[in-house]
């Protein structure tokens, strides 16, 4: 049974801000010893995207780590798509256009799988389906970690919380590839019209065109998807049951940043602006629930196992959905329990509130 430490958004006023929660709800995850090099680990969001934990937030989390005697850096991975994070140079522009400058947060930021998104460290977990996943370096050689996770809706998980964060936001691109394995796409070549826009959107040229139709070449085929995205006559399809398999990749990779850190990574959930996509969406949905306020835990599973029973809380009040389920159609338990199961943490928690 792992303790939940919470705040609620119904509490919030002039005396009590998010930085006022952020403090108290920071003290009880204190992982850090004088001279840690401390990563902390945010999605700075899309190009495009306004709804990503707010600057001010990881702010308030820097100044509380220098306090503690911490060496801290902001840091976040590349990612599979075509975007303005591929790479790390244009992750760098993106996190300074939408406000993490060392000026905003008094820290550098460091793209923790470098460059090309290829530096990082092995990390043997023996999952059924993942044998070794590959951790992103910075955050590998870090000495802890304090990981901030915006909730909301995920079209492949249906959820993103602290184990999606984990089990994909600190991986290099391989481990992200190795995750995202079960989404090979196939194209129906009756409705294609070989227009192209496909093969424009894949940064890994893995779509041809060939006789007027488009084509995937799966050995080089990172699984990600985006391409669906892109296809105006749903001529883009994978395997139907395949999040069920990448969710259970996304819990079981989840353990590798914790086995590297054990005891030295405190999680904070924010819940606010409950959108259905996560934060790599180049917008931002309307929200399909309201505020619900901050979690802290040294349990990832824990953290994301009572965040899910808070959101569907405020979904029944509001009474506009059933469930966080409704939004994809996507069970997001898959992914802690498998979590749960290898060993990342725990699905028992008792939730604390302070105030």
């Amino acid at each position: 049974m792992s303790k939940v430490f919470f705040r609620s958004a119904a509490d919030i006023g002039p005396t009590n801000t998010q930085v006022d929660q952020i403090k108290e709800l920071f003290r009880k995850i204190t992982v850090i010893d004088e001279g840690d090099l401390v990563a902390i680990k945010v999605h700075p969001g899309e190009y495009g995207n306004t709804t990503y934990v707010r600057p001010v937030i990881v702010r308030t989390v820097v100044d509380l780590v220098k306090e503690a005697g911490g060496i801290p850096f902001i840091t976040d991975t590349t990612v599979l798509y075509s975007g303005k994070r591929f790479n790390g140079a244009d992750m760098l522009w993106t996190a300074a256009v939408n406000g993490f400058t060392f000026g905003s947060m008094n820290a550098p930021f460091i793209p923790a799988d470098g460059l090309i998104g290829d530096d990082s460290v092995k990390v043997p977990i023996g999952g059924k389906y993942i044998d070794e996943i590959t951790v992103a370096s910075a955050i590998a050689k870090a000495d802890a970690m304090i990981m901030i996770s915006h909730c909301k809706g995920h079209p492949t998980s249906g959820f993103g919380g602290a184990v999606k964060n984990l089990g994909m936001g600190c991986l290099d691109k391989e481990g992200k590839a190795k995750v995202h394995s079960p989404g090979m796409p196939e194209i129906d070549t009756d409705t294609c019209i070989g227009c192209g826009r496909c093969v424009r959107a894949c940064p890994w040229n893995a779509i041809y065109l060939e006789n007027g139709k488009a084509f995937v070449d799966k050995s080089v085929c990172m699984g990600e998807l985006s391409c669906m995205g892109s296809c105006s006559f749903d001529s883009i399809m994978t395997q139907e049951d395949y999040t069920t398999e990448t969710q259970v990749r996304l819990g079981e990779a989840a353990l590798g940043p914790v086995k590297l850190l054990p005891e030295k990574i405190g999680y904070i959930n924010w819940i606010f602006d409950l959108t259905p996509g996560c934060d790599c969406f180049n917008f931002s949905a309307p929200v399909f629930a309201g505020n619900v306020g901050i979690l802290a835990s040294m349990d990832p599973v824990a953290i994301d196992k009572a965040s899910l029973d808070l959101i569907n809380k405020k979904i029944e009040e509001e009474g506009c959905i059933h469930s966080i389920e409704d939004v994809w159609g996507i069970d997001p338990m898959i992914h802690l329990e498998h979590a749960a199961k290898i060993g990342a943490g725990s699905l028992g928690y008792s939730l604390e509130g302070l105030g």
